[in-house]
C-alpha cells in the first residue's frame, strides 16, 4: 500500500475543500439563502470560473481511467473522445447555453417546459435525473479505481471511502465551492499528467520507442499508435462521441448547471476559451499512457480497466504518483459533484415545487443536500457492477438526442406538445431495441452506433409529428420583434 501517497492525497483534498468552504462561507455569510446561492452560485460567476467548472464537470471518468481503458482496445483513437468533447463545449457555450438562459429557465426540464408545456418538461426532468445518476455511478467507479491504486484495498471499500469524500466535496458550500475547487484542480491535473508523461520517458522499459515497436510488431496492433489508424473506429466511435456528447449535454442539466452560474450570456460565450482547451486536450495523454500499459504483456492480465493503474503503481516515483492521484481524484470528484448536484437540483426545483409551490430557497437547499447524500449512496452500490465507462456514457447520450432535436424545432419552427411526447417516447424505444436485441450485429452494422439511430429516428418522427400535430409558432419566432 502506498500509505504516504494516500495520506498526501487525502490531506490535499480535505484541506482544499475546507479552506475554500471557510473562505466562501465568510465571504457570503449574508447570502447563504439568497435565490440560487447553493445550486447556481448566485448567478454571478465570471467566464473563467464558468468555463473551468463546465470543463471539469464534463471531464471525469470517461476522460481519465475510461480513456486508459479504451486505449487497451482501440489505441490512441481513444483520444477522440476528448476531441468530441471540445465540439460539445462549443455547442454548449455558443449555442444551447445562451438559448436556455434566454428563456429564464434554471433546469433542463423547465427549459423544455417553456417550449412544450409542463408535461414534456417533467418527462425530460425525470429522464435527465435518471441518466445523470447513472453517470454518477461511473464517476464513483473511477474514484474507487483511484483509491484502489493508492491502497490496494478492495474495490468496495475504496468506493465507500471515495463516496464519502465525493459527497463532502459538494455538500458544504455548493456550486461556488465547486467552481473554485475546479480552478485549483484544473492546474493540478495538467501538471500531474505532464509529470507522468515525462517520468514514463525514463521509467518505461525501452522508453516510448519500445511502446511504438511493440505495437508495430503485430499487424493486429500496428494501427493502435495512429490517431486515424482505424476508419471503422472513427465512424463507430469518434463521430458518435461528438454527436452524442454535444446533443445530450447541450440541453441536459449537466451542461446547463455551470452555464446557469454565469453573470450573463457574454460571460457564457467567453467561457469557451477556458472550457474548450481544458476539456478537449485532456484525453491525449491518458490515451498514450493506456497504450503504453497495453504494450507491456505483463500488465494485460490485470484487465482493461486495471492494467494502466498497475503499470503506474510499479513505474512512477511516489511524488509523481501522488500528483497524478490528486489530479485524477480532483477531476472525478468535480464531475461527481455537479453530476450529483444536477439531479438533486431537478428534483428540488422542478418536482418538489409541485407539492410545495411556496418552497423557500432554504427548504430547496436542504432537500438538495439530502438528495446528494442519497445519490452518493446509490452510486456506491451500483458502481460495483463496473461497466465499461466510455461505452456506457456514449449509450446514455443517445437518450438526449431527441431532446436536442425537438428543442431546436420548438424554438425555431413550431411547438407541439403532442409531437414532442411522441418523438421522445418512440426514439427512446428505438434506442432500447437497437441496444438490447442485437440488431446491430444481426444486420452486420457493427459501426452503426446507437447515436446514429437516435438521431435518424428523432429527426424522422419529430418532423412528421410536428407537421401533423397542432401547435404554436416556435418560442423564439413568437417573441421576435
Amino acid at each position: 500500500m502506498n500509505l504516504g501517497v494516500l495520506i498526501a492525497v487525502l490531506l490535499y483534498e480535505v484541506i482544499s475543500i475546507a479552506v475554500v468552504t471557510v473562505v466562501l462561507t465568510k465571504r457570503n455569510k449574508n447570502k447563504q439563502h439568497e435565490e440560487g446561492s447553493f445550486a447556481f452560485a448566485g448567478g454571478g460567476l465570471p467566464a473563467s470560473l464558468v468555463g473551468i467548472t463546465l470543463a471539469l464537470t464534463l471531464l471525469g471518468s470517461a476522460h481519465n481511467w475510461g480513456t486508459c481503458q479504451n486505449a487497451a482496445s482501440m489505441g490512441v483513437i481513444a483520444a477522440w473522445f476528448g476531441i468530441a468533447c471540445a465540439v460539445m463545449m462549443v455547442v454548449i457555450t455558443q449555442v444551447t447555453g445562451p438559448w436556455m438562459r434566454r428563456t429564464g429557465a434554471k433546469t433542463a426540464g423547465e427549459f423544455l417546459g417553456k417550449i412544450f408545456g409542463v408535461t414534456s418538461g417533467r418527462l425530460i426532468s425525470c429522464m435527465n435525473a435518471a441518466l445523470i445518476i447513472g453517470m454518477c455511478c461511473l464517476e464513483m467507479e473511477a474514484i474507487a479505481v483511484t483509491f484502489s491504486l493508492m491502497t490496494g484495498w478492495s474495490y468496495t471499500v475504496c468506493a465507500i471511502i471515495g463516496g464519502v469524500i465525493a459527497v463532502l466535496y459538494v455538500l458544504l458550500a455548493g456550486m461556488k465551492e465547486i467552481a473554485w475547487l475546479n480552478l485549483i484542480n484544473a492546474i493540478l491535473m495538467y501538471v500531474a499528467l505532464i509529470m507522468v508523461f515525462i517520468s514514463l520517458c525514463t521509467k518505461l522499459p525501452g522508453g516510448w520507442d519500445a511502446v511504438e515497436s511493440s505495437m508495430q510488431a503485430s499487424q493486429d496492433t500496428a494501427w493502435m499508435t495512429d490517431l486515424f489508424g482505424n476508419p471503422a473506429l472513427i465512424v463507430g466511435f469518434a463521430i458518435p462521441s461528438a454527436l452524442g456528447a454535444s446533443l445530450f449535454h447541450g440541453v441536459a442539466q449537466t451542461g446547463y448547471q455551470p452555464i446557469a452560474t454565469a453573470k450573463d450570456n457574454r460571460e457564457v460565450k467567453k467561457s469557451i476559451w477556458f472550457a474548450g482547451p481544458i476539456n478537449g486536450c485532456f484525453c491525449i495523454l491518458p490515451a498514450l499512457i493506456g497504450v503504453a500499459a497495453f504494450s507491456i504483456i505483463a500488465y494485460r492480465q490485470a484487465g482493461d480497466m486495471m492494467m494502466t493503474p498497475a503499470m503506474l503503481a510499479d513505474l512512477l516515483p511516489k511524488p509523481v504518483l501522488m500528483l497524478l492521484m490528486a489530479g485524477f481524484l480532483g477531476v472525478d470528484l468535480s464531475s461527481f459533484a455537479v453530476m450529483s448536484l444536477a439531479p438533486a437540483t431537478i428534483v428540488s426545483h422542478d418536482m418538489y415545487t409541485l407539492k410545495n409551490p411556496k418552497a423557500t430557497e432554504e427548504q430547496k437547499t436542504k432537500l438538495t443536500r439530502a438528495l446528494i447524500v442519497v445519490i452518493g449512496i446509490v452510486s456506491i452500490l451500483i458502481c460495483n457492477f463496473q461497466p465499461a465507462v466510455v461505452d456506457m456514457v456514449n449509450w446514455s447520450f443517445a437518450f438526449g438526442i431527441p431532446v436536442f432535436v425537438m428543442a431546436v424545432i420548438g424554438l425555431w419552427w413550431k411547438r407541439s406538445p403532442k409531437a414532442s411526447m411522441i418523438t421522445f417516447i418512440i426514439t427512446w424505444i428505438v434506442v432500447c431495441i437497437w441496444s438490447t436485441f442485437g440488431l446491430q450485429n444481426y444486420l452486420g452494422w457493427a459501426n452503426f452506433h446507437v447515436s446514429y439511430i437516435s438521431l435518424i429516428a428523432s429527426l424522422i418522427v419529430g418532423v412528421i409529428t410536428t407537421i401533423a400535430c397542432k401547435g404554436e409558432k416556435g418560442l423564439f419566432i413568437k417573441h421576435r420583434k
